[in-house]
């Protein structure tokens, strides 16, 4: 399992879509990307910077020089990722790291030079939590609907069970326009509680009471025609529902997705949260990217996040 994975078991914020990837970055806005505005450019090859850059990552050496894993980093003992060069490493200099089975390995906030190839840092330190902004679950797979009046409750409690929430989804990937489907738990009494758990003594409780259908708000988001698509999860769900209207299809944005899988320097691609975008993380993006991409595929259809970002 890679970095930067949530508590899956716990909130069961179920995404339909498979994620085509993911991984733990340092992003930049989007808005910060465009700001101020860049021309398009098919990329070719990954781009240089203009200036330094910050970057929070792994740095790994399994015995063929440093590499500056700004993607995915597979958490086995030892670690396993890969990434671009880091010139100028030396670990004598780093006794902070770890080692096993002859890898060496350690995470590090650093401002350095990046021409296109290789990663030259010119001021490392170990990483802290605060290096990397959290994110506030809830909020992030929040409902889009208001609160229905007599607040999210069963509307038929026969049919608000684990196997009538199995059929709603079923039926909701089969929808006209399509886009995703996922579980709001924050309304669920033990919300509070999953999101202190520690594995400790009485997580299994709470895991468990997190799982109650009755605290479950199903989303479903179409691109077209709300009221048909909640009618027809209604047959077959009792339970919470918010049917939203999104932008993109799940198939439109598999589609895309596949699309840009060569991208140079592609670090992660993915699809189905509810940004309703194919997300897209790069070494680099000068806003180029984001511009192309939303030439090629439309606005609002592509997200480009860069894990190298302009040094303050």
């Amino acid at each position: 399992m890679e970095r930067g994975t949530r508590r899956g078991s716990v909130l069961a914020l179920v995404l339909t879509a498979a994620l085509a990837g993911c991984g733990e970055q340092t992003t930049a806005s989007r808005e910060d990307a465009a700001a101020p505005e860049v021309p398009a450019a098919s990329p070719t090859a990954m781009l240089p910077a203009d200036g330094p850059v910050r970057a929070v990552a792994t740095v790994l050496d399994d015995g063929d020089g440093p590499e500056l894993c700004l993607g995915g980093v597979a958490m086995s003992l030892p670690p396993q990722c890969s990434g671009p060069s880091v010139a100028g490493w030396e670990w004598d200099a780093h006794p902070d790291h770890e080692s096993a089975g002859g890898v060496r390995w350690g995470e590090y906030t650093m401002t350095g030079a990046w021409d296109g190839t290789t990663f030259t840092p010119t001021d490392v330190r170990a990483s802290e939590p605060g290096d990397v902004p959290s994110e506030d679950v809830g909020a992030l797979f929040a409902s889009r609907c208001a609160e229905p009046e007599g607040g999210w409750v069963p509307v038929d409690p026969a049919t608000t069970t684990d196997q009538a929430l199995s059929a709603a989804h079923r039926v909701a990937e089969k929808l006209p326009g399509y886009a995703i489907s996922w579980h709001d738990q924050t309304i669920n009494p033990m919300w509070e509680a999953s999101q202190r758990l520690d594995g400790g003594e009485g997580s299994l409780e709470v895991e468990l009471a997190m799982n109650d259908p009755r605290y479950t708000v199903l989303n479903v988001g179409v691109t077209d025609d709300v009221a048909a698509a909640e009618a027809a999860v209604r047959e077959v769900w009792g339970g919470p529902l918010c049917v939203s209207d999104f932008a993109n299809t799940e198939a439109r944005l598999r589609e895309v997705s596949e699309d840009v899988a060569d991208l140079p320097g592609l670090l992660t691609r993915g699809y189905g949260s509810i940004s309703n975008t194919v997300e897209v993380g790069v070494v680099l993006d000068d806003g180029s990217i984001q511009a192309w991409a939303d030439e090629e595929y439309g606005e609002g259809v592509v997200t480009v996040t860069s894990a190298l970002v302009p040094a303050e």
